[in-house]
């Protein structure tokens, strides 16, 4: 049967990481924006318009292109189903792994929440926008005070509407109750303009103020209007799309100042129409609708009596550093990186009478390797990168104790701590001082249990000729055991170079579990040693050992800067003994959360 690919969507994932990414986009859109403005400072304002509005657009559809990768792209499932399909007899499965940072971990807990504020915010916003619509409609719907003046400014609005070549019906009111023009409107559009201004302004100046309106209508501003403000609605979080929003609304009311003055054949009559609503200090007008003071009157005023060109200033190029910046994020904060190479991660579970379907699912885990035997009959249960050899920290400490064994020394013999043993980085639970005195018993069970790095040296100091002839017994150990990729120089795990891969690891603990008196003590969940008559109590550094839930033949923990959050277990699920090992892990929580899918996985999955 054809491959199959595996896909677990949520609509957290698929709107929450478009909306964070858009963080980011949106900061590098409105900085080259920004820059493109500054250099066309001195062009037509028609060219910034479509600048902005080209902004606009974008902010719009890079979200959007988003939404759709991350509905095409192959979706991420966990452990947990994963090993549950594996254990399907009709699937064929094969992993791909794909690998996701700790950041991204913790960030893709919150989209849920992300997701629920963006839509309750998008929801206010609307009805924001809805409640603008509605005043400007009920404005228009009494805006006929005064009915004799209505009808002598109808009669010059149709005039002025044929000089601009506009074909639809335009239709004029007044209202007392506002303070500056206001038109709305589309098919049917409306200019409902102040009563106040009837008193307060000349004819020219009201027949000026017209004119600007009759340009918004002639080039169908309150679509663009209302298509910005629903882009708004949706982006609301990110100020960048204000910002831009903010520059259409000033560039459009530019080239409507432009096409009044052309039409009027002079810009006086304007200038000073927008200098009586710069004194009235008129309040900001609802973004439903387009009103005559909109952007910076004062500065539109100066335009119209005496256009400057525009200096270059250096503040300029700040967006420059917006762009750096976005760019930074970027390289910082990528959610998942590429699928690793496809392998046969995961046993097939072929029924004898069933079609097999071939599944291809995209796994993501916090251990970078990662696999599960079956001790009984070998079978891997779960495999990912598991033939790669990197550093595994303490994990080393197996192998110290299996070596001590073999060597059969005296286990009450009394050692004392050197300086030597004590330097470097050691656990926070154990911090045995030079000159404390300690049985060979209680060092091997220090190394296992806590992890103590100095009960490991210390009993790698007084091995049967010393360190040197420790290390040789560790090589000969692991080439008896045949654990090709495992390389071991020095007893407690600090060094990088005390390397190997989860498969030898496995290798590793099963035969640690041939010795009893290891299952014994690396299986404990805490103890504790006597110094100079006091007790000092101890807990392993494996958590799991304490919990009842869990049937822990065999444990061992590792981590450094270079090797991770390292665990091996030998424990029992579903009554069968199964060897986990996961390496590389960003922390314990996540490391512990992969252990914890893995054996529900186990429990629940049928039998292949």
């Amino acid at each position: 049967m054809p491959a199959a690919t595996y896909t677990d969507y949520t609509l957290a994932e698929l709107l929450g990481w478009p909306l964070l990414h858009f963080v980011w986009q949106g900061a590098l859109i409105a900085s080259i924006c920004a820059i493109l403005l500054a250099v066309t400072r001195n062009a037509r304002p028609q060219l910034r318009y479509a600048l902005a509005c080209t902004a606009m657009l974008a902010c719009l559809l890079w979200p959007a292109l988003g939404i759709v990768q991350q509905w095409q792209d192959p979706q991420t499932i966990n452990l947990e189903t994963a090993i549950q399909l594996a254990g399907k007899a009709s699937i064929s499965l094969d992993l791909v792994w794909v690998r996701q940072s700790l950041l991204a971990a913790q960030i893709e807990a919150w989209l849920p929440l992300v997701v629920t504020s963006w839509s309750m915010g998008v929801l206010l916003m609307l009805m924001r926008l809805a409640l603008g619509l509605l005043w400007v409609y009920r404005l228009g719907q009494h805006g006929n005070d005064i009915a004799v003046l209505t009808q002598q400014w109808q009669a010059r609005t149709n005039q002025l509407a044929y000089q601009f070549a506009i074909r639809r019906q335009v239709q004029v009111k007044f209202q007392k109750d506002l303070l500056s023009p206001v038109t709305y409107g589309c098919i049917k559009p409306v200019v409902v303009m102040p009563a106040s201004l009837l008193t307060g302004m000349p004819p020219d100046m009201i027949e000026a103020l017209l004119a600007h309106e009759l340009a918004h209508i002639k080039r169908w501003d309150y679509v663009v209007n209302l298509l910005q403000n629903l882009v708004l609605s949706l982006l609301f979080y990110h100020p960048a799309v204000w910002w831009i929003s903010k520059r259409i609304d000033a560039e459009r009311e530019l080239i409507a100042d432009d096409m009044a003055a052309a039409m009027l054949g002079q810009a006086r009559p304007l200038a000073r129409a927008l200098q009586v609503l710069d004194k009235l200090q008129i309040a900001a007008m609802p973004q439903a609708a387009m009103a005559a003071n909109g952007g910076d009157l004062l500065s539109r005023i100066k335009r119209l009596v005496r256009p400057d060109s525009q200096p270059w200033h250096w503040k300029m190029a700040a967006p420059v550093l917006g762009i750096a910046a976005a760019l930074l994020l970027v390289l910082q904060t990528q959610v998942n990186a590429a699928p690793e190479p496809s392998v046969p991660s995961a046993p097939v579970a072929a029924a004898r009478a069933e079609p097999v379907t071939h599944i291809s699912a995209y796994v993501k885990t916090s251990s970078e390797h990662v696999l599960v035997v079956d001790e009984q009959s070998g079978k891997v249960l779960l495999e990912k990168n598991a033939d790669t050899i990197v550093p595994i920290a303490s994990i080393s400490k197996l192998m110290t104790a299996m070596v001590t064994l073999d060597a059969k020394l005296d286990k009450d013999e009394a050692i004392t701590i050197s300086k030597e043993d004590v330097a470097g980085w050691h656990t926070n639970q154990v911090k045995l001082q030079p000159g404390t005195v300690l049985s060979r018993q209680t060092l091997l069970e220090l190394a296992l249990i806590p992890s103590s790095n100095a009960a490991a040296k210390a009993l790698a100091r007084t091995y049967p000729g010393g360190k040197p002839a420790f290390v040789a017994a560790l090589q000969s150990k692991t080439a008896t055991l045949g654990l090709q990729a495992t390389h071991l120089e020095e007893a407690a795990g600090i060094s990088p170079n005390n390397r190997s891969n989860a498969r030898d690891i496995a290798r590793l603990v099963k035969a640690a579990a041939g010795y009893p008196e290891l299952r014994s003590l690396a299986s404990r969940s805490e103890g504790s040693y006597t110094v100079a008559g006091q007790t000092y109590d101890y807990q392993s550094t494996n958590s799991l050992t304490a919990s009842k839930d869990w049937d822990i033949s065999l444990s061992k923990t590792g981590y450094s800067k270079i090797a991770g959050r390292c665990l091996t277990m030998r424990t029992t699920i579903a009554g069968k003994p199964v060897i986990m090992v996961l390496l590389n892990a960003k922390n314990s929580d996540v490391r512990t959360d992969d252990v914890m899918h893995i054996r529900t996985a186990l429990e629940t999955a049928k039998p292949g």
